[in-house]
């Protein structure tokens, strides 16, 4: 059997800087090959790199060669419309940030119309049946308020979901699937991969996974390729690559699970508390309710984990947290003061997707060193406690004059972590803030978190779908039923 997907001496630069060398790569039709390792190894690369996505400077050398049909296509060598006809229709990808790869200005039912508008002939009706049974397919219980919705207006679970859809609403060959369930909650994420995964083998299509999950690598995945820092370490199958003779990196990131566990202050004073609190966004039928009469008390140096399924309303609780939004009803206090009537809460926020929150326009040490100049100090002083906090998420100094759109998602995400401890906050919300490193470096910023808190008595409130993480990391948590 021929393959499907063959990569040889695959190399990818940065000018004269060689970020990737992969020696070699094959996928046969039907096969689901894991692609892991920490973040900024290449994973992504070598995605974008198929997909002829590469943003400049980078440019690629090697040979990647793919055999749809009766047809080969070389990317790097093809025209600019017959890889328009790859992409999308032969080819699907899932991103790793659902919030950046999707049109705000469009509606999630219109991207996908679009989609299939662009590669299949069907009426409106048709189409608009064929996205509905996708929506269905990968979880989304509100296909028709999905459909009408822009992607701001849905949780980040549900973006993911609607990625998910759009990268498999052709029926492609390949699926291209980066850190698809990163944004799920567990059971989500096992029907959403698992629908992946069955729709791949059902179509004898390949999927190429890449997944900081090595369990869920480990169950669905029959081949295996491990990146660190740019080089491929090892390949093999699954079984052979997760034995106790495995790789000593593979094995390091296999018992890399272990979470810090919880030390709790003395007499802790309260710090946030949150009674009866609504919010509802208006819909079709009149109003959607997101959750309601919601209390508890965050004391002083203390964790409180916040779980729940995608769309339950976790994230819209930060932005009220955070006066992004208005609460119907209710009352919060910080320091036994209302916050609902001021602009600024005081309460800093890691957000969930990093791409979308950091400016792009200026390096990365500006992006931390504009907080602290904001609270007062000075210019040198600034950069010098900036370069400290790049350090203490695992960023060493050469990531000081990139720009976030350099860096891979993990890095973006410690990026984000490093300028919300700059403004040294007593109250520190993290939405999904480590879902999307690998497990060592979560380990590393797990610690690090408690670390900070320990000393500096600083509050969190963690969003997470870990149930380890909320039972480890925290001293209390509080899970939010979808209404």
């Amino acid at each position: 059997m021929s393959a499907l997907l063959q990569i040889k001496d695959l190399e990818i630069f940065a000018r004269s800087q060689q970020l990737l060398h992969l020696p070699k790569l094959e996928l046969q039709p039907g096969e689901v090959h894991g692609l892991i390792g920490e973040s900024g190894s290449g994973k992504s690369l070598t995605l974008l790199s198929i997909m002829q996505l590469l943003s400049e400077p980078l440019f690629h050398k090697g040979q990647i060669e793919l055999r749809i049909g009766n047809e080969n296509y070389h990317p790097g060598a093809e025209s600019v419309s017959r890889m328009r006809q790859l992409r999308g229709k032969h080819v699907g990808m899932v991103f790793q940030e659902p919030l950046s790869a999707l049109n705000p200005r469009m509606t999630c039912g219109a991207q996908i119309l679009e989609s299939l508008g662009i590669h299949r002939k069907t009426t409106h009706s048709e189409a608009k049946k064929i996205v509905f049974d996708a929506f269905e397919a990968v979880g989304l219980n509100e296909p028709k308020r999905i459909f009408n919705a822009f992607p701001h207006q849905i949780s980040g679970g549900q973006r993911q979901r609607v990625m998910i859809a759009m990268a498999t609403i052709n029926n492609p060959t390949l699926v291209l699937a980066d850190e698809p369930t990163t944004a799920l909650d567990p059971e989500t994420g096992i029907q959403v991969l698992e629908t992946l995964v069955e729709r791949c083998r059902s179509l004898n299509s390949a999927l190429l996974l890449v997944s900081h999950d090595l369990p869920m690598v480990a169950k669905y995945a029959s081949q295996l390729t491990v990146l660190q820092k740019g080089k491929c370490l090892a390949q093999g199958s699954v079984a052979a690559l997760f034995s106790a003779q495995t790789h000593p990196y593979v094995s390091a990131l296999l018992h890399a699970a272990e979470i810090p566990q919880h030390r709790n202050l003395s007499n802790p004073e309260v710090v946030l508390e949150v009674t009866n609190l609504s919010k509802s966004y208006p819909s079709a039928q009149g109003s959607k309710r997101v959750f309601e009469k919601l209390s508890f008390t965050v004391s002083q140096g203390e964790t409180l984990a916040i779980t729940g399924k995608s769309g339950s309303g976790k994230s819209t609780l930060c932005k009220i947290l955070t006066r992004l939004e208005n609460p119907d009803s209710g009352e919060v206090l910080l320091h036994g003061n209302s916050i609902l009537n001021s602009k600024n809460s005081g309460i800093q926020m890691v957000f969930q997707d990093p791409y979308s929150s950091l400016n792009h326009e200026i390096k990365n040490l500006e992006i931390i060193a504009e907080v602290l100049r904001f609270k007062g100090y000075e210019t040198k002083v600034a950069e010098g406690k900036a370069y400290d906090l790049l350090q203490s998420v695992g960023l060493d100094q050469s990531f000081a004059v990139k720009y976030p759109h350099q860096l891979s998602g993990g890095q973006r995400q410690r990026l984000c972590i490093a300028r919300a401890l700059a403004s040294e906050p007593q109250l520190l919300i993290l939405d999904e803030a480590v879902s999307a490193l690998d497990p060592l470096v979560r380990k590393q910023v797990l610690e690090l978190l408690d670390e900070i808190r320990w000393k500096q008595k600083v509050s969190y409130i963690f969003i997470t779908h870990d149930p380890v993480i909320a039972n480890e990391f925290s001293n209390q948590a509080l899970s939010i039923a979808q209404l």
